[in-house]
């Protein structure tokens, strides 16, 4: 497969710069602060936005290097089209071309896939990713804090933060940072949301543009992701 024009290779890791104002603000603070840590953890595109679930990242993602989507639904793909117009969308990932991204974010879906799906999703992340490249990835943590407030029963499968780690590791990725959302989907209990003080963290995370709550004290588990050896 070809990979993309030499222009497009540059890129540097950003961990301890500023994360810039994006050009477009987005209504939805967890869209903004993703975007915000992919500035500042995965730097400079081309960008995949692995199992999208439409295209409002994708054109945000769009606005700082080329970006192109992934979701095995057609219907899906049609939306993120329709939403990120001009950014490919592909739903065969063997249509992603080799060592063609700097930056893979996989905030989407992830959480539904079984444990050979997600190795083979991350089989996928290392065919396509470049050698100095990095993901994003967020998934639910059935053991963090948020779950735990709604006293949310847990189901086989469900992973907490110490078993992603540990799937993650057993597919090759080398955890770079990690953290979580923190308590971002209020209300827990009888507390209405506007007045639950537990989520100030999160909103102050979210502003801020970085990851640094403590994993297990939120709703999912947040990774900046390397492959080891590379």
């Amino acid at each position: 497969m070809r990979r993309p024009p030499a222009g497009m290779m540059g890129a540097t890791m950003t961990d301890d710069a500023p994360a810039p104002d994006l050009p477009v603000q987005s209504e939805d603070p967890e869209l903004a602060w993703h975007l915000k840590l992919v500035r500042r953890y995965l730097g400079a595109g081309p960008y995949l936005d692995f199992r999208c679930a439409g295209g409002r990242r994708l054109r945000r993602l769009a606005q700082h290097g080329p970006a192109t989507g992934f979701t095995p639904d057609d219907s899906v793909a049609g939306l993120a089209r329709e939403e990120a117009p001009g950014c490919p969308v592909v739903t065969d990932p063997a249509d992603l071309a080799d060592d063609a991204f700097h930056g893979i974010v996989a905030v989407d879906d992830m959480g539904t896939l079984d444990d050979s799906a997600v190795l083979a999703a991350v089989g996928v992340w290392r065919r396509v990713l470049r050698s100095d490249g990095r993901v994003l990835l967020q998934v639910p943590d059935a053991g963090g804090r948020g779950a735990a407030l709604r006293e949310q029963r847990r189901a086989p499968g469900d992973r907490d933060h110490a078993a992603w780690t540990e799937l993650l590791t057993k597919g090759g990725l080398r955890v770079e940072h990690e953290g979580t959302d923190g308590l971002s989907r209020p209300p827990y209990g009888r507390v209405p949301a506007g007045l639950e003080f537990r989520a100030v963290s999160s909103a102050i995370q979210y502003a801020s543009g970085r990851l640094y709550l403590p994993a297990g004290n939120g709703e999912s588990s947040v990774f900046v992701l390397e492959f080891a050896g590379r």
